[in-house]
């Protein structure tokens, strides 16, 4: 078993032949640090499962900036999922922010294999509202939570994305500049350094 079925079976109960199945049917991909998974304006007809590496996900703003929207590590799954879900052209990119490798399936292909296996639909909707969760999350925090309690937060709960990712990235993400972000992150520095 691999980390994919792995994390498959940890939200439905995979048989032997099952988890061959759904090997079979995820194709080993790799990504280069800087290259685009997903392109802005295009159809998303896959899902992959990030086995190693970080991917970024952005849209470009009326001004032309790139705005981080989130950000993707290992073990987990990505796609533009209201293109991939709707057939219209994803209003985002999904860069790589290191060399990286995915498992990817097609949407024709997860549709035949969740006809094979159907509690493959029950893994599909958990994977859709784990999405909106996470998407209501960082609603919830650009609107009610400060620049300095959004980076405290995340210095809390991600730090590698703290130690592997750009400053402008991060910045994007929390919603700050570059610079602002670079002061929010001195004063916390000087905090730690003087207290006791």
């Amino acid at each position: 078993m691999t980390e994919l079925t792995a994390n498959i079976n940890r939200i439905v109960s995979l048989t032997t032949d099952e988890k061959v199945a759904i090997e079979k049917a995820f194709v080993a991909v790799e990504i280069s640090k800087g290259s685009l998974w997903v392109k802005q304006g295009g159809v998303c007809d896959q899902v992959a499962y990030v086995v190693s590496g970080k991917l970024r996900n952005y849209r470009i703003d009326e001004e032309g900036n790139e705005v981080t929207c989130f950000f993707v590590m290992p073990d987990t799954f990505v796609s533009a999922f209201t293109s991939f879900l709707t057939n219209t052209p994803t209003t985002e990119s999904i860069s790589a922010l290191e060399d990286t490798v995915l498992r990817v399936i097609t949407k024709k292909t997860l549709e035949d294999l969740s006809d094979q296996i159907p509690k493959i639909h029950v893994f599909r909707r958990i994977i859709a509202e784990n999405l909106f969760i996470t998407m209501e999350k960082r609603i919830a925090m650009l609107q009610s939570q400060s620049a300095h309690e959004r980076d405290e937060k995340m210095l809390k709960e991600n730090p590698e994305i703290i130690l592997n990712v750009p400053l402008q990235y991060t910045a994007s993400f929390l919603g700050v500049t570059p610079q602002h972000l670079s002061r929010l992150r001195k004063e916390l520095l000087r905090k730690c350094v003087h207290s006791p």
